[in-house]
């Protein structure tokens, strides 16, 4: 087969595509360009104009790669009889631009060669033209050389690019920060540019892309803009959840957890966490992702659960069980949200949150009385005090080796961790407070708040209080950790209950234990003080007798009718929140059972052996 060399006048069909992919092709390139003369005209602002040529420069056939390497540009082809060059690959297969149809010529603008040669279109015409090759026999290496250096050049940035994303993302650490700038030193550019600036220390290839792409500008590629890490966050939290639900559903059954909780923006967002148990045994809870906007009411909450499986393609015939924090709209038995799944799925077993469970006990026991309220209300104003001034704060820190802790409306472990500083702290408290009462060089407002929390402090009942609610709410802090954990079972969450139960019921009687540890607090003072005796005074009717009736002491009245109360309320409570996982533990019993047998047949067969 004869092929001319002037691309421009090929008569493409099936068998010229096959001998040019073969065979290659023409460049031209020692052609005489005087063919390829254009005339551009140019207006002066003065009205006047005049007209200048260009013609095609044999040096655009070569191009300079990201590397520094100069390459031809062996997929161009010179037209004589056009004055234009072909892009012989688009040309080939039927590429829609200039460059296919009837050539490019406009030399006035040759940075579009560039700009065309990075295109997809072109990329995928000269992957065809080397599959063809290929299919014939031949591979044209040279004229993919470009594209393989290019390929493997922007694979080697993204490799870095993802790994980084994959170690901030996996920490939970943000990417962006208020400007992403690099080489900045002024500016908070972010935990992502500051990362792959410090790999690009150590990363002669990163360092040197990082310096010629690191701020190109809008339209410029660079894979080291918040658009391309966002893209691989995007993917790979798509294949964290295709995981997630693989597993899901290899292991047919499985559970559901809901929460809701208001965002940093004041907008409701609706956790959904799925709890699953692998074929060796392990217990695994997933987050599977937040629902906006599903509202307070159990009817649109229901909807939003089943519209979540239904997403993942989860059957909701496998839902074996249900866990929701206390409130109504979550689990209440006629309309809330876990008797609306239980009247489609009748095997969902709800269990309330153990955890949040003992939450409401503590804030029930915390609040049932007078002095628990006060007690809590002074350990909060007694570090607001000492922390809203630096001065206050570095006197205390003289007298003591450790500091005052805030409470928390949420996490119950901080007011253990405030009764517990307390305690530890209470001598040195009280010489910082007895300094800021008698330095006159204080305000008159900071003296008199100082004496009187000076005189709250010096109360035998804060001092019972500190004994009392720092080994309480220890030992309920260390239980509300082990109900948190991921292993553990029904069974568990009964027993730690129930030895929670036999704690307080034992701590009912050791009122005489914390007695005499508050009173101790006072053995340097030269009085120790006693229980007020606040005696309710109750207006008589008209025929009772003025006989004052039955009255308490002091010691008495405190033990009654404030410690009494609060391990009454801590027992009755524990009990209700507790006959709850009773009931539950009952169905399933007999799997403990079977466990418990298979256990015995072992060492009875051991000793056999």
């Amino acid at each position: 087969m004869f092929l001319r060399s002037d691309s421009g006048l090929w008569n493409l069909d099936e068998k010229t595509r096959d001998y040019i992919c073969r065979n290659g092709f023409s460049q031209n390139i020692n052609a005489d360009f005087t063919h390829s003369k254009k005339e551009y005209l140019i207006v002066h602002k003065s009205g006047g104009h005049r007209t200048f040529n260009r013609y095609l420069n044999k040096d655009w056939f070569k191009t300079v790669l990201v590397n520094g390497e100069t390459c031809q540009r062996d997929y161009l082809s010179y037209s004589e009889t056009n004055g234009s060059v072909y892009c012989i690959p688009c040309y080939l297969f039927e590429n829609q631009t200039v460059f296919s149809k009837k050539g490019f010529s406009n030399w006035k603008y040759p940075e579009k060669l560039k700009k065309h040669e990075n295109s997809e279109a072109h990329k995928i015409c000269v992957y065809k033209m080397k599959q063809r090759a290929t299919d014939l026999g031949r591979i044209d290496t040279t004229i993919t050389l470009q594209l393989k250096i290019e390929t493997n050049y922007w694979i080697n940035v993204l490799t870095r690019v993802c790994s980084v994303v994959k170690s901030l993302a996996s920490h939970g650490l943000p990417f962006r920060g208020t400007e992403e700038k690099y080489g900045s030193s002024v500016a908070n550019s972010g935990n992502f540019i500051m990362a792959m600036e410090l790999v690009a220390e150590y990363d002669p290839f990163l360092s040197q892309h990082i310096s010629k792409y690191g701020n190109p500008g809008k339209g410029n590629t660079s894979y080291l803009s918040f658009y391309t890490y966002e893209q691989f966050i995007s993917i790979m939290s798509e294949k964290v959840l295709e995981t997630i639900i693989k597993e899901v559903k290899a292991v047919t059954y499985f559970s559901i957890s809901i929460d809701s909780t208001p965002d940093i923006t004041h907008i409701d967002q609706l956790s959904f966490i799925i709890r699953y148990v692998l074929p060796n045994g392990e217990p695994v809870e997933c987050f599977i992702g937040f629902i906006d906007d599903a509202g307070h009411k159990a009817e649109s909450l229901t909807e939003a659960i089943f519209s979540i499986l239904k997403k993942y393609d989860l059957n909701v015939c496998f839902l074996r069980g249900q866990s929701y924090d206390n409130a109504k709209n979550m689990s209440g038995i006629y309309s809330g949200v876990q008797a609306r799944i239980k009247d489609v799925i009748s095997l969902a077993d709800f269990v309330p949150c153990s955890a949040h469970s003992l939450n409401l006990v503590g804030m029930c026991a915390a609040s049932c009385c007078e002095e628990a309220n006060n007690f809590f209300s002074f350990t909060q104003n007694l570090y607001v005090y000492f922390s809203s001034s630096t001065y206050r704060w570095s006197l205390l820190k003289k007298y003591n080796n450790s500091t005052l802790k805030s409470l928390s409306d949420t996490r119950w472990s901080a007011r253990d961790d405030a009764c517990h500083s307390l305690k530890t702290n209470w001598a040195g408290v009280k010489k910082a407070l007895l300094d800021l009462k008698h330095d006159k060089l204080q305000k008159p407002l900071t003296r008199s708040e100082a004496e009187g929390l000076l005189r709250q402090l010096s109360r035998l009942e804060t001092s019972f209080m500190t004994e009392f609610w720092n080994d309480v709410l220890h030992t309920f802090n260390k239980t509300s950790k082990l109900l948190q954990s991921v292993q553990i079972d029904l069974s568990t969450v009964v027993e730690l209950y129930n030895s929670l139960f036999s704690y307080v019921k034992s701590v009912r009687e050791m009122f005489q234990t914390y007695y005499d540890a508050a009173k101790e607090k006072f053995i340097d003072c030269n009085k120790i003080p006693e229980f007020e005796n606040k005696q309710r005074k109750r207006k008589k009717h008209f025929d009772e007798s003025n006989d004052p009736g039955h009255t308490f002491d002091s010691q008495n009245n405190f033990k009654i009718n404030t410690f009494y109360v609060i391990c009454d309320n801590l027992t009755v409570e524990l009990n209700k929140r507790k006959s709850a996982y009773d009931s539950i533990i009952s169905k399933y019993s007999f799997i403990l059972k079977i466990y418990e047998l298979e256990i015995l047949q072992k060492s009875v067969k051991m000793q056999k052996n």
